[in-house]
């Protein structure tokens, strides 16, 4: 009985592993390029194209079930997915173009580099909204056919070296292929498996975990009917009760290190951009355009300001809410010095180095706290925070502080911005909100004993005028301390002594106040399309 050739030694399996191989080291070429050319990387870009394909809720409910990691995860599967096309072509190729299962002519491997390259660079990229080639990134038409002719020519030739290094002992030594691989390679294989099922189920630990401590944790665990009872959305705002703070742990730093500030980005891999390469221009319907570099932006009158940042997708009690110190140069000056706008202007469009645009209205712009900022915290601004410089609007979310700024376009229409365009609130005005930082959820505390329940109250550019908190599930309140906040434009830290006398389990909410009267919705809502709303709240044992 003739014994059956394994799929890994016939020509379809022999081309998948040699296209697997060289498509693995291509794509390492390839994010290589990205990191330190500014190269095209087509698992971002595919990746974005599949982003905005995306229902809303569906991101909404992975941003919120894993949280920031989450894009990372998905650009792994991207990947994992462009090396197996990758495999995948190399397995056609040599299954059709060589039947006889002999070493490759080094002309197959360059034309199926340049096949791939054609379709990636006219068709793939094109759908995504890259433009042919990637000529409508920032990458530009040429970056964009240097860096996918020099990743196809790496894939083409290494995958003839790998097909004909398989083959290469085949011819030497035809007999018993069976055995050989299951004495060499079946353990091997073993091996691979157990690790792809270990990560997969790292990855979903991961992802449940998250989802558990973070998409379950979030909101008040008391019924929404209950703290409506009594409810007013309205009142005269309180005299603000400022006191001093006690420094209790897990309380949030009243200004947010640069390294612990949050960051939220639409993208895979952040931009690095150097000053030589960046310039900031003036267009639109402005009477007198003009680019600016980034020494002539330092040289422009600066300012300074104390301004929190929260980010839309922030679920009732999460992370995504910092507060810094920031000095730039206010939005009006980069107007005014271009003569000042033409009639009939509306938005000001916000363009960015990594493609990612927004826009706010002109009115908005002409306020005197929205600027560009250059320094955080007496510190350049950082590259994940978008050097050589971003724009910050207060009462707005984050989504509106375009990082990596490149262009300010003043227009006469109702832009509709990165988020906008997957469904996402443009006037994102920040909504009134508190967290409960310390203790922490499912703690215990000791009963007769004080204790100090504390967090953050942040309403925009409104300021907090009084901080609630209740211990019995919003059957009471007491009215917290405040610490005086750096500016109307921060949060506000708050703190409640309490010394419980009963054992036993209790949940603990907060809601808030603004300057305005305002108080704090306790209805729920997830982030998308304009924010979540809803009460913090912690359930803790007293013992």
């Amino acid at each position: 009985m003739q014994e059956r050739i394994p799929w890994f030694r016939r020509p379809f399996g022999i081309g998948f592993i040699a296209g697997g191989v060289a498509g693995i080291v291509a794509s390492g070429v390839m994010l290589l390029l990205n990191a330190t050319l500014n190269g095209l990387s087509l698992p971002q870009e595919f990746g974005s194209g599949l982003l905005a394909l995306m229902p809303a809720a569906v991101f909404t409910f992975f941003h919120q079930a894993i949280g920031a990691d989450a894009k990372y995860y998905f650009f792994g599967i991207v990947l994992v997915g462009q090396c197996l096309v990758f495999a995948l072509s190399g397995a056609l190729c040599n299954h059709y173009a060589n039947r006889s299962n002999a070493p490759l002519r080094w002309n197959y491997g360059l034309l199926l580099a340049l096949s791939l390259w054609l379709f990636t660079g006219s068709i793939l990229l094109p759908i995504t909204g890259s433009g042919a080639f990637g000529e409508s990134l920032s990458v530009g038409l040429a970056g964009g056919l240097f860096s996918l002719t020099v990743v196809g020519l790496v894939f083409g030739i290494l995958f003839v070296f790998v097909q004909r290094w398989i083959v290469a002992p085949k011819e030497k030594k035809a007999t018993g292929p069976v055995a050989r691989y299951r004495q060499d390679v079946s353990p091997r294989r073993t091996l691979l498996k157990q690790a792809a099922v270990a990560a997969g189920l790292v990855i979903a630990g991961a992802g449940i975990w998250k989802f558990l401590s973070q998409g379950l944790g979030g909101g008040s665990k008391v019924p929404v009917a209950q703290l409506l009872k009594g409810y007013q959305p309205k009142v005269t705002p309180p005299i603000p009760n400022y006191g001093t703070i006690q420094p209790v742990q897990f309380l949030s730093p009243e200004i947010t290190p640069n390294d612990q500030y949050y960051i939220v980005s639409k993208n895979f891999t952040d931009p690095t951009v150097t000053t030589n390469e960046w310039s900031l221009k003036v267009t639109g319907l402005v009477e007198n355009p003009y680019t600016l570099s980034y020494a002539e932006l330092l040289a422009l009158p600066m300012q300074q300001q104390y301004e929190s940042m929260e980010c839309i997708s922030n679920t009732v009690g999460g992370s995504y809410m910092s507060n810094a110190l920031w000095q730039g140069v206010r939005l009006d000056t980069f107007l005014q010095k271009a003569g000042g706008v033409k009639t009939g202007a509306t938005k000001v469009v916000l363009h960015a180095y990594d493609d990612y645009t927004d826009s706010i209205h002109l009115s908005k712009a002409l306020e005197p706290t929205t600027m560009v900022a250059v320094r955080m915290n007496d510190a350049t601004l950082p590259d994940g925070h978008g050097f050589p410089a971003r724009v910050l609007v207060p009462g707005i979310f984050g989504m509106k502080h375009v990082k990596w700024l490149t262009e300010i376009e003043i227009v006469n229409y109702d832009f509709q911005g990165y988020w906008q365009q997957r469904g996402w609130d443009d006037a994102a005005p920040v909504l009134l909100t508190s967290r409960i930082d310390t203790p922490l959820d499912g703690t215990s505390v000791t009963a007769n004993q004080q204790t100090y329940i504390a967090g953050v109250a942040f309403s925009g550019n409104l300021g907090i005028s009084e901080v609630e908190v209740s211990v019995d599930s919003g059957v009471t309140w007491q009215i917290a301390t405040l610490k005086k906040p750096l500016s109307q434009l921060t949060w506000v830290l708050w703190e409640l002594s309490w010394t419980p006398l009963t054992p036993g389990n209790y949940t603990i909410v907060v809601r808030a106040t603004d300057m305005q009267g305002n108080v704090q919705t306790p209805t729920e809502a997830d982030p998308q399309p304009d924010g979540a709303t809803g009460y913090d709240g912690i359930s803790i044992t007293v013992s």
